[in-house]
């Protein structure tokens, strides 16, 4: 099996094509994910949920169009089973993607809205630190609602442009170096 897609946003229209299959196959396709965290003591472990069925044609081959879930960015699993037998596999990688600023404008004070999705689960890729107008104010992590990040902040400083960026960080790791920060951003 294979994707036309490598690579792409939640939402993106994916097509999961399939060749060499029996004949009439009833073809179960599912998807892996990690789901859990770093903070409880139960940790995490992937899992695998159905994204439907589909019946190979007469040569065998198969042709199934899906939206790419809404999930953790990274890498995932396709698997096509036949009964429980798992007879192919390929991978798709969902990348982050942001939604406008909610409200655009407003006085000192509104509350405004940064909505991330496909946001990852590794120590590399599950946080982004905020920096507004030039001032780190923190992080934000996707691990936990499975790359779906909604920040909210309130508008601050004198009326006119300001600037919002998202870095991604590095969440935790070994270094014995002294080189790395590890929950900020990596502006080097």
């Amino acid at each position: 099996i294979w994707t036309d897609l490598q690579r792409a946003t939640v939402g993106t229209p994916v097509v999961v094509h399939g060749a060499g299959f029996s004949a009439g196959a009833s073809v179960a396709l599912t998807w892996s994910t990690v789901v859990g965290n770093r903070v409880a003591a139960s940790g995490f472990d992937e899992q695998d949920r159905s994204i439907g069925n589909v019946a190979a044609d007469a040569d065998g081959a198969f042709r199934f169009s899906l939206a790419m879930p809404n999930d953790l960015g990274g890498a995932h699993r396709i698997d096509a089973k036949v009964g429980d037998t798992t007879l192919a596999s390929a991978s798709v990688t969902i990348t982050p993607s942001a939604f406008a600023i909610e409200p655009a404008a407003g006085p000192p004070g509104t509350t405004f809205t940064l909505h991330l999705k496909g946001v990852g689960w590794t120590e590399t890729a599950n946080i982004y630190t905020i920096v507004y107008d030039n001032g780190y104010l923190g992080y934000a992590c996707g691990f936990n609602s499975q790359g779906d990040v909604v920040i909210h902040l309130p508008a601050a400083g004198a009326p006119g442009w300001h600037f919002i960026d998202l870095y991604p960080a590095i969440y935790k790791g070994k270094d014995i170096s002294g080189v790395f920060d590890y929950r900020i951003p990596q502006l080097t």
